[in-house]
């Protein structure tokens, strides 16, 4: 997969008959890999096309939005899903009056043919544009609503269901465990106190998990460790200010600070909780990394 970082009014030419599908994508769930993969089925190549910032954050002013995909994570993703070509445009004030008939206009430039989108797909300035106009101009594929459980497969929707706890069925809607990567950081070195050194990471623009306890994978130096982590404010020990993952990786003792590794969420434990002394709560531990050495090892 080709990655290309460009701007809206940079023509690019990269075909004859090339079928895309466009979106933000994040999460890159089942529902965009519906898409993707039938974008592969169609034309000599196939192209995705997404933007960076998120619009959201461009058009709000001080809004803050939560991805359930970092940019670096969602390559990765839809690499795995070995489209063709992977276009990322940079979204801007200007991008966003772009004129439906323009963008028409980009994406004949690009050489596109055919696009996959869902039947409520809107694009251009003030989303004034929609399928129907898709579909005077390319070979139009229209695909339906993804559901699994009966549940609509959609960014916001895991996102609800992360914010409950419900992580195996958020899983489930996303194809894969719920992950959130970056940079160990030092904490107050708490857990390896209690017999449970845990590396720590902030959340910055992550969706945060319901606070809690949770049975994790952790990916590090390309190999995959169980553990569990807690989300939250660690109230027994010092409340921390900010929310934080503490993961403690089972059968690892290397620091690894400044380090990066990847936290993917398998299950729901428990709720965070203030115990009364530091030896309930490491006791607590012991029964929490005791189950999920049983179930999920």
């Amino acid at each position: 997969m080709r990655v290309i970082n460009t701007d809206i009014d940079k023509k690019l030419k990269l075909g004859d008959n090339l079928c895309c599908t466009i979106g933000n994508f994040d999460g890159v769930h089942l529902a965009h890999q519906a898409l993707i993969n039938e974008c592969k089925k169609i034309g000599e190549k196939s192209v995705v096309i997404t933007f960076y910032p998120h619009p959201i954050t461009v058009l709000k002013t001080n809004f803050k939005y939560c991805f359930l995909t970092a940019l670096n994570w969602k390559i990765e993703l839809i690499r795995r899903l070995n489209p063709d070509y992977l276009i990322i445009i940079n979204f801007t004030r200007k991008t966003a009056t772009t004129k439906k008939e323009e963008f028409i206009d980009y994406l004949k430039h690009l050489g596109i043919k055919s696009i996959v989108c869902g039947k409520d797909y809107k694009f251009g300035f003030k989303n004034l544009g929609n399928i129907d106009d898709l579909d005077k101009e390319f070979n139009l594929k229209i695909i339906d609503d993804y559901y699994v459980d009966d549940i609509k497969v959609s960014s916001s929707n895991v996102k609800a269901l992360l914010e409950e706890g419900k992580i195996a069925l958020a899983d489930k809607l996303l194809g894969r465990c719920y992950t959130i990567e970056g940079v160990v950081v030092e904490g107050f070195h708490n857990g390896e106190k209690l017999g449970y050194r845990t590396a720590n990471l902030d959340i910055l623009g992550n969706v945060p998990p319901k606070k809690g306890v949770y049975a994790v994978y952790i990916m590090y130096n390309k190999k995959k460790y169980l553990g569990m982590c807690n989300v939250g404010y660690n109230p027994t020990i010092g409340k921390l200010t900010n929310l934080k993952l503490e993961t403690h990786i089972f059968d690892f003792d290397k620091m690894i600070y400044g380090e990066e590794i990847r936290v993917s969420f398998i299950d729901y434990i428990r709720e965070e909780t203030k115990f009364n002394s530091l030896d309930e709560l490491k006791n607590q531990l012991k029964t929490d990394k005791e189950y999920i050495y049983k179930n999920y090892k």
